[in-house]
């Protein structure tokens, strides 16, 4: 394939064309005061919210059961079955 001369100024020409449109669109958009990103949560959302912070809130260790069976255990008194546990593990 040939590419003349004329052929190189008319790709010249449409990207000249392309760049200039591009940049007035830029300066309208600039002109335009930017209002700020806003967020409105549902109700639901709310509580959500506010269910997802209390349970973030709560300790991940019942330090009541740990102390307990800690003392159990110390005492020899804690003994579990072996059917117990298995029972547990499957539900």
């Amino acid at each position: 394939m040939i590419i003349s001369g004329k052929q190189v100024q008319n790709v010249i020409k449409t990207y000249a064309e392309q760049n200039k449109t591009t940049r007035n669109c830029q300066v309208k958009n600039n002109n335009v005061a930017m209002k700020p990103d806003e967020v409105i949560l549902s109700s639901q959302g709310q509580e959500f919210g506010h269910i997802y912070q209390t349970y973030k809130n709560m300790p991940e260790v019942r330090q009541d059961k740990v102390k307990e069976i800690s003392e159990r255990i110390s005492h020899g008194n804690y003994n579990v079955a072996a059917e117990d546990v298995a029972t547990k593990i499957m539900g």
